[in-house]
Formats: C-alpha cells, sequence, structure tokens
C-alpha cells in the first residue's frame, strides 16, 4: 500500500494577523476574506490592515530609492 504524505498548508499571513487582532479564529476569518461568510468587523479590520500595510510599503520604497539598493547590494565580480 502507499503511504499517504501530509501536505503542510502554507497560512495566509493578513488572515492570522487579523485572526490574532479580531479574537475570531484563523479560517473564520479566511471565510469572511473569500465572501463565504459575512462579518463587518472583520471586513474593517482587513481593509485597515491591508491599507496600512500599503502605506507602509509606499513610505519605505520612498526613504530607500531603487537605484541604491541596486548599487548597494549587487553581487561584485572578482
Amino acid at each position: 500500500m502507499a503511504k499517504t504524505i501530509a501536505v503542510a498548508k502554507k497560512k495566509d499571513s493578513v488572515a492570522q494577523k487579523v485572526a490574532d487582532i479580531t479574537g475570531y479564529s484563523y479560517e473564520y476569518v479566511r471565510l469572511v476574506r473569500n465572501g463565504q461568510r459575512n462579518n463587518e468587523e472583520i471586513m474593517a479590520t482587513l481593509v485597515d490592515y491591508e491599507l496600512g500595510e500599503s502605506k507602509l510599503v509606499k513610505h519605505l520604497e520612498q526613504l530607500i530609492p531603487l537605484d541604491a539598493k541596486r548599487k548597494r547590494y549587487a553581487s561584485k565580480k572578482d
């Protein structure tokens, strides 16, 4: 008989953070995000979290210019 191989599922980090913030389970937050359940508190938290995350990324991109990152971290050829 063939052995069954367990596959580890990678959790969605945003859904996990929102579950931690709101106190609901990860699975319930995932269902709300996919539109299978309706919960205004979770949806508001998801939107706020994703907006805050995108603002942070934009701010970091302004602080670290793309050209400077390439020059500084480019591999040196010997």
